[in-house]
């Protein structure tokens, strides 16, 4: 009879849920600084403009290598789970 630790799944399936989400974000502020390269530049106050949106493109590229980071440990504690809940029971 196999038994399996109820925490374990219930770790790995938030680790996967969690993936899942950082996976979402990280393609949301893909395509905002996509959106941001692409914006048609504004002739009034384009210095000004320009500026903000370098400083908006900054704060994204932040985010994203944050978000980037934590997709990294993520799945470094989905494998850790997996492998767990591969191994058989005695060996646990």
């Amino acid at each position: 009879m196999l038994v399996f630790d109820l925490g374990e799944i219930c770790q790995y399936s938030d680790g996967r849920d969690l993936l899942r989400d950082a996976l979402v974000e990280h393609e949301r502020l893909l395509w905002e600084l996509e959106y941001l390269a692409k914006e048609p530049q504004r002739d009034s106050n384009s210095d000004i403009t320009n500026r903000l949106n370098l400083i908006r493109a900054q704060i994204l590229l932040f985010e994203r290598l944050m978000i980037g980071e934590k997709i990294d440990l993520l799945v470094v504690l989905i494998r850790y789970y997996a492998e767990i809940l591969s191994r058989p029971p005695e060996e646990k």
